[in-house]
């Protein structure tokens, strides 16, 4: 993959966030971003991403929780490493279930830095 850039799916209904999220990626990864679960279907169809950033509160139907189940039984993206980045406190129960299915879990408001280096640190495993 010499030479060419890394896929990011970001899945994000603020729009602030979705501008900052794509402003520190800007130069290092191609990104797509979408609002809702639908279009995050969507593009998993279509395209092949190499990490996805993924808020648990979204527009339309479903939220992060029910997007994480449908890629992890997805046999094409049940690898692909999923970032939740979300201003909510998680249950318990869905602390364990994040654990689980997730790679890396960041609360909002998040460090920069952090984010960035936490996508590196996964892109460089795969």
């Amino acid at each position: 993959m010499l030479g060419e850039k890394h896929k990011l799916l970001i899945v994000e209904d603020n729009r602030e966030t979705q501008l900052i999220i794509k402003a520190l990626f800007r130069n290092r990864y191609h990104t797509q971003v979408v609002d809702n679960v639908t279009d995050a279907i969507s593009q998993l169809s279509e395209i092949n991403f190499d990490l996805i950033l993924l808020d648990l509160n979204l527009n339309g139907d479903g939220n992060g929780k029910t997007l994480l189940i449908k890629i992890r039984k997805d046999e094409k993206n049940h690898l692909i490493p999923v970032v939740i980045i979300s201003a909510y406190d998680i249950k318990p129960e869905d602390e364990k279930f994040f654990s689980e299915n997730a790679n890396s879990y960041i609360p909002k408001p998040f460090n920069k830095k952090i984010l960035l280096q936490t996508v590196e640190k996964l892109l460089l495993k795969n």
